[in-house]
């Protein structure tokens, strides 16, 4: 499968990336998401997505899911992620069904793409919280 986008710029730092699926801004001024939030943006989106379809295929419900993530870069150049930690928090989740939850979250976080390929260079660590 491939994706296509188109990135436009003005003559300074801010963007606006395009899809046949959506577009949004992008800057390096602070003036709207920097390329970093993007990109883990995609992350949080394919991970859900991943634990989703698991979820659903194990028949286990939920109200919502909110995903906080810390992503911290190396001092070396190039600066890539070294360290991410994702808090995971859901809502309507039966106290008997939060293992097959947590079990579920593991499995996604296994074939998620993106998580697979952040593995390669970066530690993943990841908290479940349920209220």
């Amino acid at each position: 499968m491939a994706y296509v986008i188109k990135t436009t710029f003005d003559n300074g730092n801010n963007g606006l990336v395009e899809s046949a699926n959506g577009k949004t801004e992008t800057s390096f001024e602070g003036k709207s998401l920097s390329p970093y939030e993007l990109f883990l943006g995609g992350y949080t989106s394919c991970l859900h997505s991943t634990f989703k379809s698991i979820a659903d295929k194990k028949r286990i419900p939920f109200a919502s899911a909110t995903y906080d993530v810390v992503g911290v870069k190396r001092e070396e150049i190039p600066t890539y992620l070294k360290e991410m930690t994702t808090v995971i928090t859901f809502t309507g989740v039966a106290k008997e069904k939060e293992k097959a939850i947590e079990k579920s979250m593991t499995m996604a976080a296994r074939y998620c793409s993106i998580s697979a390929m952040l593995k390669m260079i970066a530690e993943m660590n990841y908290e479940i919280i349920f209220k």
